[in-house]
């Protein structure tokens, strides 16, 4: 784990720890996704909060949000955070995962369709007859050998049997 004096972290630092690239931080930033580093020229650093902020961007876009919806409801999360009396500063230092008020919210307003609608490119690989997987462009495709294996894990969790399989593989 690559660590900077007490929680002081250059960019590329910082992008090291979050599994993002400095590139990526440096973007987040300039995005206003999470907050500029402390200090300025030489001197300006980033420290365990922000190292959080990264952890809370890339939860939310699991979730299903892009950088515009991330920012545009930033505040709610604030507000929501306020009236449990927890600041937004500890609410990120002690990220683990969201609490559930805040789940329900962002939930709540998928369903409501307030949400852009994220357009992304998906690999799909067929499983069985009726099933496949979906992998988001986003994250880096296996190795084939990984890929089978876990088509091979997906089919024996939902009892496919190989007949089943092998004549699905055939029609395609």
């Amino acid at each position: 784990m690559v660590r900077g004096s007490s929680g002081r972290y250059t960019a590329a630092q910082l992008g090291q720890l979050s599994g993002l690239g400095e590139r990526n931080v440096r973007y987040y930033v300039r995005e206003r996704l999470i907050d500029p580093p402390t200090g300025r020229g030489r001197g300006a650093h980033f420290d365990d909060g922000h190292l959080n902020q990264l952890r809370r961007v890339r939860l939310l876009q699991e979730a299903g949000l892009d950088h515009a919806a991330i920012r545009r409801y930033g505040s709610e999360i604030d507000a929501i955070l306020a009236r449990r009396g927890i600041s937004r500063r500890s609410w990120e230092r002690s990220l683990a995962a969201p609490s559930e008020e805040i789940l329900r919210a962002w939930h709540a307003r998928l369903a409501a369709k307030e949400f852009v609608p994220v357009v992304s490119a998906v690999t799909r690989v067929t499983v069985a007859p009726g099933m496949e997987l979906l992998i988001d462009g986003s994250r880096r495709m296996p190795s084939p050998t990984r890929l089978k294996e876990a088509v091979g894990h997906l089919r024996a969790a939902f009892g496919v049997t190989d007949d089943a399989a092998d004549q699905n593989d055939t029609e395609t």
